[in-house]
């Protein structure tokens, strides 16, 4: 499937994209053969997340978005979730609203608030604005293409997924996040939806948009309207198959001085002294 998605116009770019495939390929192969349960079961049985297993909490989050979760995912699902949640829950200690920006089905969101109401039962998700256009991805540049290691912008292909991909109703994470009547969904493109939401300040934002274009524009944005120990978190920053997205987080931390963490999950993190 990979495959039919690549385009190419240097032959560089073209076999060093069909390695990322074939490595993906085979890694989706392998695990799918894995006793996952089993796994799942070593690494997290015990592990607390708001007050619940955590393993209990990503399930109902899973099941109730409606969430197709590939083998591939199942153990990276959890261990980005914890530490997701973790930083969530860190925010309800400060003073500012929380944002995610690419909801889709609503399974990180819902994660979110039911971590958060296990830490604070009284918590229905006020506070939280959740941002996504519903229409998939949008158009990708050419800060999305990809390049090849050691190549340049002249052996760049295009890039990995098409416009419109991971198209899904807002109903959808409407209904998974029902039990949650504070949250506050705005639907629209970014960067111009951005303007919809309340000033600030922000305590918590995650971005997971994918691409180079709404990534910077989430930065530029909530980046000086965080508060003290407020974080943001890009989802996709150690994405094989979304390089845009980690370039406009390396270009914006750069011009701008500001040191992060990466997470092994690949997650990267802004936390503000």
């Amino acid at each position: 499937m990979l495959r039919e998605l690549f385009g190419g116009r240097s032959r560089a770019a073209q076999s060093a994209r069909a390695a990322a495939a074939d490595r993906l390929s085979r890694l989706k192969q392998v695990h799918g053969r894995a006793p996952l349960d089993d796994h799942l079961r070593i690494l997290f049985e015990g592990v607390q997340l708001g007050g619940r297993p955590l393993l209990d909490l990503t399930a109902q989050a899973i099941e109730a978005s409606g969430s197709l979760i590939p083998p591939l995912k199942v153990l990276h699902r959890r261990f980005s979730a914890l530490c997701l949640a973790r930083y969530f829950v860190h925010s309800l200690g400060l003073e500012g609203r929380r944002a995610e920006c690419g909801v889709y089905s609503g399974c990180s969101a819902l994660t979110l608030c039911l971590a958060a109401k296990g830490a604070m039962p009284g918590f229905d998700g006020y506070g939280l604005h959740l941002v996504d256009s519903f229409a998939g991805l949008s158009e990708p540049g050419a800060a999305d293409a990809f390049v090849p290691e050691g190549g340049s912008d002249a052996h760049a292909a295009g890039p990995f997924m098409p416009e419109g991909n991971f198209s899904i109703a807002s109903d959808h994470a409407r209904k998974a996040l029902a039990d949650f009547p504070g949250v506050t969904f705005h639907e629209g493109w970014i960067p111009q939806v951005l303007a919809e939401l309340p000033e600030g300040p922000w305590s918590f934002v995650h971005v997971d948009v994918d691409l180079y274009e709404p990534t910077r524009a989430c930065l530029e944005h909530f980046h000086p309207r965080l508060c003290r120990g407020g974080v943001i978190v890009c989802d996709d920053y150690g994405s094989q198959i979304f390089p845009g997205a980690r370039r406009a987080w390396d270009e914006f931390c750069e011009a701008n001085d500001i040191g992060f963490v990466v997470l092994p999950t690949g997650q990267s993190v802004i936390l503000r002294a």
